[in-house]
């Protein structure tokens, strides 16, 4: 285990488990006369907080950006009223564990970013924030939950009823927005503390002011802290910096990434926006032939969780090198921002089913002149999700599995509940295709979309959770560099103002990202906002994939993923001859196979 990555472990009931032999690193109780959690690692300033007030103990794991006194008093208020939830209220991203003589409760952040595994018998329940730390304590096999994995390499966004099975066996996982309680008498239950679904009466003018309240608290609070930011040239970034430039008087270090033999189109963007506050010193990043996509896989150190960013691992490196060369700190970027701010297609679905005939062919007009489809296409598809239900999605989702298709994706296919996989179910084992088709057809008799919220809805949620899952993966990479990367649109109350707006309220195929626009005006060089491109990185994927054609023909050749059952590698090579050949290639699928077998070796080696 990596002994820059802290972690809490605790059990209910009874003391933490011995952490002799589970660590390389010293471990001490989180609270002196609390002999049942136990703290370990090295954890930057105020990462992990706790409070001890009549009736309980409380223990933040994240960015919680309250007072001592706040959390004193609010904490103190939520125990005396039985109402636990309040801890989830303040401003920032964090876990929350509630201890109280009867019980245990907690709460997960609502992107996910600090997730807590558990392991329940009759006896103990064994909680942790570290799952392979967690796994070992609660005596599990250092062992792959084979249909979890798989669930993750070809279902993303999927709902499925793998409830709260993690990767490791017969480990749960807390995920965004759920709660745990495990109580003394042995029993133990989840559920979700809040489903995110958007409030119909809330108008856009409404949701801006809040998401402008709400993103200046969240870069203000870390603002008195060494400070730096990305700065791509896009929105997202770019706006996190302007608005922390606001906060100060010294200049504000930010970094633009650049690779000359495959430009992105930032670059210029960023070059142009400088101009615009003087207090923002600017460095370029520069790329490398060796910092392409793919290179290096068999240096990636291994991490707690598969991470498709395995795969840009060098380019990250490089830029973490330069942002410590600046002294390190928080790290400013602008992860989770096209999650919450720009409406999935399925938003046309919505449309569709609430009647809003008008609009929805003028809309649909839009996109199809944009993406070079028939608006009738376009039309089709949007009528046909308003009838299809979350059950008949996973039905046929079910039937793709069974019968895979080498076909490539289009943009039509994400006018759906959630991006449909393409030529990657044809990798897949006929053992596996078969399993994943039987949890999507158990899914459809199970899962329901939380009331109110629509298709766009429940996948911008699933969005955001998979941003978070990015951002704790980068924070571990980070940890190293003496680097703490955050990102204020993943901070609860900005997933809140965003999200309390229906997706079909956030689209406008001739604006993007009308709700940001709205919200930063005045505060944000209204220049930033006028750019209509986006920073395009697959020219990297296509060079560095040349490159690294055959190391990877031959580690996917041996993956042990084939040994599991999970796929068969021949299937998985013919993406590097199309990749080679400058065709469509599915990149993120292939991304989160790599992922999973980078993660597989590390836990053989026992590196993770």
């Amino acid at each position: 285990m990596n002994a820059d990555v802290p972690g809490l472990l605790g059990a209910v009931p009874g003391p933490a488990p011995a952490t002799a032999g589970l660590l390389r690193v010293p471990a001490e109780p989180v609270w002196p006369e609390e002999p049942s959690w136990a703290s370990f690692g090295r954890w930057r300033p105020r990462e992990l907080r706790a409070v001890t007030c009549p009736g309980g103990k409380l223990a933040l794991v994240g960015q919680c950006f309250a007072t001592d006194a706040e959390i004193r008093r609010d904490f103190r208020r939520a125990l005396e009223n039985d109402r636990l939830a309040e801890v989830t209220r303040w401003p920032g991203s964090y876990l929350a564990v509630v201890i109280r003589p009867g019980d245990v409760t907690a709460f997960a952040d609502l992107a996910g970013q600090y997730p807590l595994y558990f392991h329940t018998t009759p006896e103990r329940t064994v909680l942790g924030t570290r799952a392979r730390v967690t796994a070992r304590a609660a005596g599990l096999p250092m062992e792959p939950d084979v249909t979890a994995l798989a669930a993750e390499m070809f279902c993303p966004g999927v709902p499925l009823p793998t409830g709260n099975r993690s990767v490791y066996r017969g480990l749960g996982r807390l995920a965004g927005g759920q709660a745990i309680r495990a109580g003394r008498d042995g029993r133990c239950r989840t559920w979700t503390y809040e489903t995110l679904a958007p409030d119909r009466d809330r108008s856009p003018a409404d949701a801006a002011l809040a998401l402008r309240v709400a993103l200046e608290n969240a870069v203000g609070a870390r603002a008195a802290q060494p400070l730096t930011a990305d700065f791509s040239g896009g929105f997202d970034s770019t706006s996190i910096a302007f608005l922390a430039a606001r906060y100060r008087d010294e200049p504000l270090p930010v970094f633009t990434y650049h690779h000359p033999d495959a430009p992105a189109d930032d670059l210029a963007h960023a070059e142009r926006y400088l101009r615009f506050d003087r207090r923002l010193r600017s460095t370029v990043v520069t790329g490398t032939p060796s910092s392409l996509s793919y290179q290096g896989l068999d240096t990636a150190t291994a991490t707690d969780l598969p991470d498709p960013g395995a795969v840009t691992q060098i380019r990250t490196r490089l830029r973490l090198r330069h942002v410590a060369a600046e002294g390190g700190g928080v790290h400013l970027g602008g992860e989770g921002a096209d999650a919450l701010l720009v409406a999935a297609p399925g938003y046309l679905g919505d449309l569709a089913k609430e009647g809003a005939l008008r609009r929805l062919g003028r809309e649909c007009r839009q996109l199809a002149k944009q993406r070079r489809v028939a608006p009738a296409r376009v039309l089709a598809r949007s009528a046909e999700l308003s009838m299809t239900s979350l059950g008949r999605a996973l039905r046929l989702l079910a039937k793709r599995f069974e019968r895979p298709s080498e076909r490539d994706i289009e943009w039509l296919d994400a006018i759906a509940w959630w991006p449909a996989p393409g030529t990657e179910t044809t990798w897949l084992s006929p053992s596996m295709r078969l399993g994943l088709a039987e949890l999507a057809r158990a899914g459809a008799g199970e899962l329901a979309p939380p009331d109110g919220a629509g298709v766009g809805d429940r996948m911008a949620v699933a969005e955001v959770r998979a941003s978070g899952a990015v951002q704790r993966q980068l924070d571990e990479r980070a940890r190293p560099w003496g680097v703490w990367p955050q990102a204020p649109f993943l901070d609860n109350d900005v997933i809140r103002a965003c999200l309390s707006l229906p997706a079909h309220r956030r689209a406008d195929p001739t604006t993007t990202k009308p709700l940001l626009r709205r919200a930063l005006s005045g505060l944000v060089p209204d220049v930033v906002f006028s750019r209509n491109t986006k920073g395009n990185y697959t020219g990297e994927d296509y060079k560095g994939i040349r490159l690294a054609s055959a190391e990877l023909s031959a580690r996917v050749a041996r993956t042990r993923l084939a040994d599991l059952g999970v796929i068969e590698p021949a299937k998985v090579k013919t993406v590097f001859s199309r990749a080679e050949a400058g065709l469509q290639a599915p990149f993120p699928a292939l991304n989160r196979l790599l992922a999973a077998d980078v993660w597989l070796r590390g836990l053989e080696r026992g590196e993770v």
